[in-house]
């Protein structure tokens, strides 16, 4: 990772917008706000915007802004946490006078102007703290370093997942010097109302499991509709699914109709499996102990399913 570049940039330009992309989770969002934020305090003359149209059903935090294509065309847009730019969640950050790109999946679309990417990170959270620390003279507010400790807590699963290094936790332990109260964060991130923990029940109840290797669960569009939930907030319950010994890796599909047929995306999460590369075949992506798909058809979730059980079998 440039530091140096990153901070070149951020200086060189009067106004920067900030994106990331489509179903924000906490590190798109915190990485997002956290860098806008440290911008603002550090650089209070420039004119900084966060940019996109989805939220993000996770963590806390501001509104998003909105803004003319002519402040865009002016701007550096960093964009955050986003390997593929059909996925940014404002396509307009293409027609900005310069783009970077932070992110900590594999650079396999190096899209910007300048691609500042450590795929070793947990997060994007964590590149960022490790930048704002490298910039001595610079301040880390409690506000920013709230946003970024969410992103890091969440990415790495409360620091349980593989890609957690010496690093991740350094960056969160650089992040709780500003004073954030990790136990209430802690609280808000993950304490479930009354509704949500049936939810979670009824998604337990209906898990399948093969080989007690591989578990699963399809939320059907009537199931949605009866729960009140729509498909990218249900898949957010992917953790229901972890924690059991025996489970290497865990799978949420949640149908949605497209053009009157039925399509799911899904969720994919393992221990040590590298469940992106099955997602890149279809035509996904994401980490290696987290990743994703979209508009799978019945044919292809028949089909996944063994592709997943097979990396286990390796």
């Amino acid at each position: 990772m440039n530091y140096n570049r990153i901070l070149q940039l951020i200086e060189e330009y009067d106004t920067i917008t900030v994106f990331r992309h489509q179903r924000p989770d906490c590190d798109a969002s915190g990485s997002q706000f956290g860098l806008k934020q440290w911008i603002i305090d550090n650089y209070p003359e420039k004119k900084v915007y966060a940019l996109g149209t989805e939220t993000s059903f996770q963590g806390r935090f501001p509104a998003l802004d909105s803004v003319e294509d002519e402040v865009i065309r002016s701007s550096l847009a960093v964009v955050v946490d986003t390997n593929t730019p059909d996925r940014v969640d404002d396509q307009r950050f293409s027609m900005a006078a310069h783009v970077l790109k932070i992110d900590h999946h594999p650079d396999l679309y190096p899209y910007a102007d300048d691609n500042e990417v450590n795929d070793k990170a947990a997060a994007v959270c964590e590149i960022l703290a490790e930048f704002m620390k490298s910039a001595e003279d610079k301040s880390v507010s409690k506000e920013t370093a709230e946003y970024l400790y969410q992103g890091l807590l969440t990415d790495t699963l409360c620091f349980m997942t593989s890609n957690t290094t010496p690093s991740s936790l350094m960056a969160a332990a650089y992040l709780a010097r500003t004073g954030i109260n990790i136990p209430e964060i802690n609280r808000y991130l993950f304490d479930v109302s009354l509704e949500e923990y049936a939810f979670a029940n009824f998604i337990r109840s209906g898990v399948k499991i093969i080989d007690n290797k591989l578990a699963y669960f399809i939320l059907s569009l009537e199931d949605q509709e009866k729960w009140g939930i729509n498909g990218s907030e249900a898949r957010n319950f992917i953790g229901e699914l972890g924690h059991v010994k025996e489970f290497e890796i865990w799978a949420m599909f949640t149908a949605k109709d497209n053009d009157g047929m039925t399509v799911y995306d899904g969720s994919l999460r393992s221990k040590t499996a590298p469940v992106n590369t099955v997602a890149q075949f279809y035509g996904g992506g994401g980490h290696r102990c987290a990743a994703g798909v979209k508009n799978l058809t019945d044919e292809k979730l028949r089909q996944i399913l063994p592709d997943l059980l097979s990396l286990l079998n390796k």
